[in-house]
């Protein structure tokens, strides 16, 4: 039986071996993966949407990085369809797969081998979010160390025992200054900055609330909140989801215990976000829905906080049902969302600000989603570059516009808005994300646009 009648490939077959699979695979590009099988499968988008249960276009969406490819259900159905080993795609082992098969019944490729780099792990489907994958087949490997959790890539998981080791309490005026720092650094897309000074900050903001009496404790609390929004928000761009998850649980954690609704939003909001990044859409969904709700911002004279603690749940709630093939449903938050920001009266600050531009750039993203790449486009063209209020803002406003482009089958435009990006945003695009996209970009079966090459060199694409 041929690969492209049994749709899978033979364990010697040579793809398993190429430099290009090899790179989709240490980056995270599971739809990239996807894509490779099935042209050496020989299979078009047509025939594997066929056998998914969808349609061409939607594979398409699927192996250009949007969709519903980050949902691990999703994941492991194309895995079994085109005996896909789970790790190749970011997943755990099948329990039901025998040993030295995949999920699908069929023989392994030759897994990638474990490197150590001083005392950083680094295993095939990516960096720090496949720690989940390293822990459950670390047993079955011979290695003689552990990585030391504080020189992994940036640092990240610092943030994780600011709270385990307080550092020096710090005044209330000091917290403040510090924290407008932060905030300063995310908004300026300065992560590697923001990464190094967060540790610190946290374990002193964690000092400071354990000491401090009733009043000043609570105003510390809030600092705590914000500054693990941050920290959370900052691990989803450097793309750690599963850190991101831990850092917005203590957020929101911290949240419930003051009377601070602009606080309780922001942190239901981080959680949300790194829940359908996980692939949990529906509880994502029911997480900013009730809060949305629990908020009254709906009715009445809102201030305007709370005004755009409302409208940022709706917008990320209309992007988790795009992304869960929910299209109607994506509509209504959207519609509500712009509801709530034409009764601002000034936009709103915090790690997301909120204005009518901000519901514009989240339609590029919801509509991209949802497949109608011709009005995520439209949405692009409303918005107004001097109203956007930071680089991470402008940076990430360009992404999107990147990525419809590219779902637009239009590479040269997506490059175009790539190096603008980069231009007004270095460290919006030097992220996993975005490495994956230019990758799909320089291998796609088109003509390489001009400057794209420079551009993953620069940013350390695989090329």
């Amino acid at each position: 039986m041929d690969d492209a009648e049994s749709g899978r490939l033979a364990s010697t077959h040579p793809l398993w071996n190429t430099p290009r699979l090899k790179a989709a695979v240490e980056g995270d590009q599971p739809g990239t993966v996807v894509r490779l099988v099935r042209e050496a499968v020989g299979w078009t988008q047509e025939e594997l949407g066929a056998r998914y249960g969808c349609s061409g276009s939607t594979i398409c969406r699927l192996e250009a990085g949007g969709g519903l490819i980050d949902d691990t259900k999703v994941r492991r159905r194309l895995a079994d369809i085109l005996g896909i080993p789970a790790h190749y795609l970011g997943l755990s082992p099948s329990r039901v797969a025998r040993p030295g098969t995949s999920g699908a019944g069929v023989a392994r490729p030759p897994s990638p081998p474990v490197t150590l780099r001083g005392s950083e792990i680094s295993t095939p489907g990516g960096t720090d979010l496949r720690r989940r994958t390293l822990l459950t087949g670390a047993a079955a490997t011979a290695l003689t160390g552990l990585a030391n959790p504080t020189t992994t890539p940036h640092g990240l998981e610092k943030m994780l025992f600011a709270g385990a080791h307080p550092g020096t309490p710090l005044s209330s005026h000091d917290a403040a200054a510090l924290l407008t720092r932060a905030s300063q650094a995310y908004h300026a897309a300065r992560y590697a900055t923001l990464t190094h000074a967060l540790p610190s900050l946290l374990s002193g903001l964690h000092a400071a609330h354990t000491q401090a009496s009733d009043h000043v404790r609570e105003t510390f609390a809030v600092m705590l909140v914000r500054a693990y929004v941050l920290a959370s928000s900052v691990c989803t761009k450097l793309g750690d989801d599963a850190i991101a998850w831990v850092l917005a649980d203590r957020a929101l954690s911290t949240a419930r215990q003051v009377d601070d609704s602009a606080a309780l939003a922001s942190a239901t909001h981080t959680v949300a976000i790194a829940m359908r990044r996980e692939g949990h859409h529906d509880g994502a969904l029911t997480l900013l829905t009730s809060t949305a709700e629990g908020l009254n911002a709906d009715r009445g004279a809102a201030p305007d906080a709370l005004l755009g603690a409302y409208g940022n749940l709706l917008c990320t709630a209309a992007y988790s049902a795009a992304q869960a093939g929910n299209a109607g449903a994506a509509t209504t938050y959207l519609d509500e969302a712009t509801a709530a920001a034409a009764r601002l009266q000034a936009p709103t600050r915090g790690v997301i600000p909120f204005s009518p531009t901000t519901v514009a750039i989240y339609k590029i993203g919801v509509y991209t989603a949802a497949g109608d790449t011709a009005a995520a486009l439209q949405a692009a063209a409303t918005v107004e570059s001097h109203q956007l209020p930071t680089a991470e803002r402008y940076g990430r406003y360009l992404l999107d516009t990147a990525r419809a482009w590219t779902a637009h089958d239009r590479p040269a435009q997506a490059v175009q808005a790539l190096l603008a990006a980069e231009q007004h945003a270095p460290g919006e695009v030097d992220r996993p994300s975005v490495r994956e996209l230019v990758s799909r970009l320089l291998y796609a079966p088109t003509a390489t646009p001009a400057g794209l090459r420079d551009l993953a060199t620069r940013i350390g694409a695989a090329v």
